[in-house]
């Protein structure tokens, strides 16, 4: 089982509405019988290892990486959906606890956006039911209370006119419509953290930015931190103020949205760009990376990038490397970046111009 070290640093200006302490989420894998007998380790497949950042009030953090990364899982072990196997949750400076009372008071301001509107809402219940339902839970007893604030919430996501929409059952309306009620249902109860997961994805590309302009204005006019999950690096320019790289169950890069999609610093993140598509005339740099990604549950040594990275050295395949800044906004886990100098290790500042570079080459 993992053991909670001291966490990475977090890329932060302000108080941190909500903040992550080398968080981790290990899965248990089966194990046979005859490795029950022969007493050996179990095994677990380690989907978060280690994940340090936070998020302050105004503020949209974007997570980005390949399927399987640990990104989702991230998000939700971030309300507690799946409860932590090591690390910090903290809200407001105050660590989450895991009783009843104590995860419902935490929910009160915590919500999430699920990535299938279609399956996130129940098909039985009408708009006004699947709304009012968390506020029922939040605010009991309070009829008058969950009225204006389930009517406040529509108008909030988009879904005016309201009598429209109230009475309706999912059925009837389009996977744009979909989201937007659950959406509402999310921001219902005012939280202060949203967790989005792949919002769009989902959705028609000619509805998306109508629901990314929700998220822009819950960050800026009611002053929610939102952590933005997503393999969309289009939409994360559009929307998020700070990005993040994961890569198997770890953040590799963080830093302004400029930054890190603009010009990319570790290997990874840079070959991630690259593979996005852009709508322009510019040539762009073409990485290719050999090899598959490992299984979690067998990670290899030292640094989990350099099976597959193009700048790999013998210090890399030996020493995992730790979240380091190169400037007032942005780190890097990448040994190309560390500070100082030795085996198989370039100077900070050298090795960052070399990559400012490159990096600019392929916005």
């Amino acid at each position: 089982m993992p053991a909670a070290g001291p966490a990475e640093p977090v890329v932060a200006d302000g108080e941190a509405v909500i903040e992550l302490r080398g968080l981790c989420k290990w899965y248990p894998l089966r194990q046979r019988v005859l490795d029950t007998l022969l007493g050996r380790t179990p095994r677990y497949l380690r989907a978060v290892d280690g994940v340090s950042f936070g998020v302050r009030a105004g503020e949209v953090l974007g997570v980005a990486g390949e399927s399987g990364c640990g990104k989702s899982t991230t998000g939700m072990t971030a309300i507690h959906l799946h409860a932590p196997t090591a690390g910090e949750i903290l809200f407001d400076g105050r660590p989450v606890g895991d009783s009843a009372a104590e995860l419902r008071e935490f929910r009160r301001h915590a919500q999430i956006v699920f990535q299938n509107p279609y399956e996130s809402l129940n098909p039985r219940f009408t708009v006004a039911d699947s709304i009012r339902e968390p506020l029922a839970i939040h605010f009991p007893r309070q009829h008058d209370r969950q009225e204006r604030m389930l009517l406040q919430a529509m108008e909030r996501a988009g879904l005016t006119p309201v009598d429209d929409y109230l009475d309706r059952f999912p059925h009837q309306l389009s996977g744009g419509q979909l989201q937007r009620i659950a959406i509402a249902r999310a921001i219902a109860v005012q939280p202060r953290f949203l967790v989005a997961d792949e919002p769009v994805s989902m959705l028609d590309v000619s509805i998306r930015a109508g629901i990314l302009n929700l998220f822009r204005h819950f960050s800026s006019e009611l002053q929610m931190a939102i952590l933005y999950i997503s393999h969309d690096l289009s939409t994360m320019r559009h929307v998020c103020s700070r990005v993040a790289i994961m890569y198997l169950g770890r953040i590799v890069e963080m830093g302004t949205a400029t930054q890190v999609l603009d010009a990319p610093l570790h290997p990874y993140a840079r070959a991630l760009m690259a593979a996005a598509p852009v709508m322009t005339n510019r040539s762009r740099e073409r990485i290719e990376l050999k090899g598959a990604v490992p299984n979690p549950a067998d990670m290899p040594a030292g640094c989990r990038f350099h099976p597959r990275c193009p700048r790999a050295t013998d210090v890399c395949r030996t020493i995992e490397p730790a979240l380091e800044a190169t400037d007032a906004e942005r780190v890097v886990a990448c040994h190309l970046y560390r500070s100082g100098s030795g085996p198989g290790t370039a100077p900070l500042a050298a090795a960052a111009a070399h990559h400012q570079g490159e990096g600019n080459a392929i916005a």
